[in-house]
C-alpha cells in the first residue's frame, strides 16, 4: 500500500518529522490488521493471474461493494473541510472515484473505522490528497499503448485542473490581498501549491510518454521532489560491473594497485632483512672459528718484537680483528692506493682528508698515534712524480679509516693540490706507516703535550687514542696558534676535555687583539708552562711545530729542569742540518773547504758536494732518481748504501738497527766526511 502525505512547507521540521512517524505508525497498525484476503486485494495484478476467472469477477464485485460502501464513509469521516483543504485532487486520487487511483483496495485496507480516523487526522494536517498518476507512472512500463494514452489523457487532464487551481488561487490572493485578509490570503496560498503540485505530477507523466523517458525514474524524482529528498546523482544507465560507476572502479583499481605495491615493497624489505640477518648469522659464526696457525705465528713473532724495557702500564687487550697492537714493526710497512671518503673544513686554510681501503675493509696496515703516512702524487705541471709526508691525525683505534689534516700553503706545491684538486672517491698512492715521533702512553703515567699550528696533528692523534682508551695519567695538552680563527680542532677539544678529566688544556693566542679570545696571549713562557704543568722535570714532554717555536720550547723546559733525553721533536718538515765548521776534523777542513766528491755507483755519476751539501742534494742536482719523502731523516724513504767514505747524519730515525748494521745511511741527512761512493 503506497500512502503519500505532503507536508505543508510552511509547518517547521520538528512537526514534519513527528507527523511523519506517527502517520507511518497508525499505517503499520493498519497493515497488521489486514486479512490475506484483503492483501490479495491491494494487488490484482499479482494474483489475479492465479485466481480463476469466476474468482476474479467474484471479487471484483466484492470489491466494488465495499468501495462504494468506503467511499460513502470516508466522505463521512473526512467531511466538507477535508474535501475544501484537498480540493479536486479528492475526486482524482481519493475522492468518489478511489478505485482509478489506488484501486478497491482501499476500502477493504483501510476500514470504515480506519477510514474516518485516517480522514480526521489527514484534515488536521491539512496536506493535499495523493496523486493517482505516481502509481500509474511506476507500472507504465507493463501497461499497452492503450493505458498508456490513458495515462496520458490523465495527466493532461491533471494538467488542466492543476491550471485552474492556480488560477483560482492567484485571483483568491488577490481578493484577500485586497481585504487584507490573512486568513484568506494562506488558503489562497494553499490553494495554488496544490494547482501546482497537480501540474507538475501531470507534466512529469507526460514528458515521459512524448520524451520516451523511463517513467518509473521521472515518478521516482517527482516524488522526492516532493518529499524534499536530496536528489539523486544522475549516473550511467549502463553500470560497469557489479552495478559500479567507471569512476568508482577506477578509484578502486588505483586502491587495489596501491595495496599491492605496498605488499610486495613490505615483502621485499622483509626478504633483504632476512638475507641481512643470516649474513650476520654466518660473519658471527666465522669469528667464533679459532684462529690459523699461520696468523697466531705471526702474532707471537710481531709481540716478541716488543722491546719489554717499554712495556705499557695498561693491560693487553685479547688479540681481535679490531685490536691495535701496543707496537707496530717497521717492517709493517703498506705501499698501494686509498680512497678518500670525506674532506671537512677545519679552518680557512685548513683541511682534514679521510681515507679508506678502497675495497671497504679494514686499514691495510696498523700504526701509533704521531705516525705519518707518505703520498705520492701524480700532480699536473709536474715532471715526476710528488712525494710528500703528512702526520695521521685520527686515533689507531679507528680501524676503518684514516685521516690527515693538511694546511694550504700559497706556495707548497702539494698542499694546493690536496685543497684543490682531491675529491671523495679519488684514490691515491701512499705508504704508510713511518716515523718514531709517538706516543701510545706506554711506561709512563702523564705526559706533555706542545703544539703550535698544524703541528697540533701527531697530539691530536695522541689525545684521541689515549682519550678513546681511557688512560689513566694525566695528558697535558699546550698549543699556541695566532687567533682564534686558526684554533684547529677547538670544539673537539673541548668536548674531550669536558668528558675526561685528566685531559687538561691549555691555549695561547699571539694575535688575540680584535677577536672575543680572552684566554693567554703570547707565545708559551717558561712562567706559563711551569704553572701549568706540575712537576715538570719528571715528566716526558713531545714537542711538533715551526723549527723556531720547537728550538725555543726545547730550551725552556731544559731550563725548568727536564732532561734533554725526555723532550721529543718532530723534526720532518724541516730544514736540513747544517754542519758547523768545528764539527768537522782537521785533518779533513781542508778538503771541506772545497767539498768531497760523491760516486753514485750504478749510474755511474760523480761530482763535488759542497759544503753542507747533502748526498740527496748533489743526486738532484745529477739527475740521479733517489726515493725521498720528508728530507728530515724520519721517513726512511730515502735509504741508500753506503759503499765507500764516512758521512754524517743528524737524524737517523728513519733507520732500524739492521739498517745500521748492513751499511745503509739516509741520503737526505748525509753529509760527506770523505769522498764517499753510494749504490745509486
Amino acid at each position: 500500500m503506497v500512502v503519500k502525505v505532503a507536508v505543508n512547507k510552511k509547518q517547521s521540521w520538528a512537526q514534519n518529522v513527528f507527523l511523519h512517524c506517527m502517520f507511518f505508525l497508525v499505517t503499520f497498525s493498519a497493515v497488521a490488521q489486514q486479512s490475506q484476503e484483503e492483501h490479495e486485494s491491494h494487488h490484482p495484478d499479482i494474483y489475479n493471474q492465479a485466481m480463476p476467472v469466476s474468482q476474479t469477477s467474484k471479487n471484483t464485485s466484492s470489491n466494488n461493494q465495499k468501495a462504494t460502501t468506503n467511499s460513502e464513509g470516508n466522505a463521512a469521516g473526512m467531511g466538507p473541510s477535508m474535501s475544501s483543504g484537498m480540493g479536486p485532487g479528492l475526486g482524482d486520487g481519493m475522492g468518489p472515484s478511489l478505485s482509478p487511483g489506488m484501486g478497491p483496495g482501499i476500502g477493504d485496507g483501510m476500514a470504515p473505522g480506519m477510514a474516518k480516523g485516517m480522514g480526521t487526522m489527514m484534515e488536521k494536517m491539512g496536506d493535499p490528497k495523493p496523486k493517482d498518476l505516481y502509481p500509474s507512472l511506476m507500472r507504465l512500463t507493463l501497461f499497452s499503448a492503450e493505458k498508456k494514452q490513458e495515462v496520458l489523457e490523465k495527466a493532461i487532464d491533471r494538467m488542466l485542473t492543476g491550471n485552474q487551481l492556480m488560477i483560482n488561487g492567484f485571483t483568491a490572493l488577490a481578493v484577500a490581498d485586497g481585504r487584507q485578509d490573512f486568513s484568506e490570503m494562506q488558503s489562497a496560498i494553499t490553494l495554488i501549491e496544490q494547482g501546482l503540485s497537480q501540474y507538475d505530477s501531470g507534466l512529469a507523466a507526460k514528458r515521459a510518454i512524448a520524451e520516451d523517458q523511463e517513467p518509473r525514474r521521472v515518478a521516482l524524482s517527482w516524488f522526492k521532489n516532493q518529499m524534499n529528498l536530496l536528489p539523486t546523482s544522475q549516473g550511467s544507465d549502463t553500470p560497469l560491473i557489479f552495478g559500479i560507476s567507471p569512476i568508482h572502479a577506477g578509484v578502486m583499481l588505483i586502491l587495489l594497485f596501491f595495496i599491492s605495491a605496498m605488499l610486495w615493497m613490505y615483502g621485499f624489505k622483509m626478504r633483504r632483512a632476512g638475507a641481512l640477518l643470516k649474513e650476520l648469522e654466518n660473519e658471527s659464526a666465522q669469528s667464533q672459528l679459532p684462529p690459523v696457525a699461520g696468523s697466531v705465528n705471526s702474532e707471537k713473532s710481531s709481540l716478541n718484537a716488543i722491546d719489554n724495557s717499554t712495556a705499557s702500564p695498561l693491560a693487553p687487550e685479547p688479540p681481535s680483528s679490531n685490536a691495535i697492537q701496543t707496537t707496530v714493526s717497521k717492517k709493517a710497512v703498506f705501499s698501494g692506493n686509498v680512497k678518500v671518503i670525506g674532506i671537512f673544513n677545519e679552518t680557512h686554510d685548513v683541511k682534514t682528508v679521510r681515507l679508506a681501503a678502497t675495497d671497504g675493509s679494514n686499514l691495510p696496515f696498523n700504526y701509533e698515534p704521531g705516525q705519518f703516512v707518505t703520498f705520492s702524487l701524480s700532480i699536473p705541471n709536474q715532471a715526476k712524480v710528488t712525494k710528500r709526508s703528512y702526520t695521521i691525525a685520527s686515533s689507531p683505534t679507528e680501524r676503518d679509516y684514516f685521516e690527515v689534516t693538511i694546511k694550504r700553503e700559497e706556495q707548497g706545491v702539494v698542499s694546493r693540490f690536496m685543497h684543490d684538486n682531491v675529491t671523495i672517491a679519488d684514490e691515491l698512492a701512499i705508504k704508510a706507516p713511518s716515523g718514531k715521533f709517538y706516543f701510545n702512553g706506554s711506561g709512563e703515567d702523564s705526559v706533555v703535550l706542545i703544539s703550535g699550528g698544524v703541528g697540533i696533528t701527531p697530539m691530536m692523534s695522541a689525545v684521541r687514542y689515549l682519550t678513546a682508551r681511557c688512560w689513566e695519567g694525566n695528558i697535558y695538552f699546550l698549543f699556541c696558534t695566532r687567533s682564534s680563527n686558526d684554533f684547529i680542532f677547538e670544539r673537539e677539544l673541548q668536548y674531550l676535555q669536558a668528558r675526561h678529566k685528566k685531559l687538561h688544556v691549555l691555549v695561547s693566542m699571539t694575535r688575540a687583539e680584535g677577536t672575543s679570545w680572552m684566554g693567554p696571549q703570547g707565545r708559551l713562557t717558561s712562567q706559563l708552562i711551569s704553572d701549568f704543568v706540575p712537576n715538570l722535570p719528571a715528566k716526558t714532554a713531545h714537542i711538533c711545530g715551526p723549527p723556531a717555536m720547537m728550538e725555543a720550547t726545547t730550551q725552556t723546559l731544559i731550563t725548568l729542569g727536564m732532561a734533554p733525553g725526555r723532550v721529543k721533536t718532530e723534526a720532518f718538515g724541516s730544514a736540513p742540518p747544517k754542519k758547523k765548521p768545528s764539527d768537522i776534523p782537521e785533518s779533513n777542513k781542508s778538503s771541506a773547504q772545497s767539498g768531497f766528491e760523491i760516486r753514485f755507483a750504478k749510474s755511474q755519476k760523480k761530482a763535488i758536494a759542497q759544503q753542507d751539501e747533502t748526498v740527496l742534494d748533489v743526486a738532484e742536482a745529477l739527475d740521479v732518481e733517489i726515493e725521498n719523502s720528508c728530507r728530515s731523516g724520519t721517513c726512511g724513504s730515502c735509504k741508500i748504501k753506503l759503499l765507500e767514505g764516512v758521512v754524517d747524519m743528524d737524524v737517523d730515525d728513519g733507520l732500524e738497527e739492521d739498517d745500521k748494521r748492513q751499511g745503509y745511511v739516509l741520503a737526505c741527512q748525509s753529509i760527506p766526511k770523505t769522498s764517499v761512493v753510494v749504490e745509486a
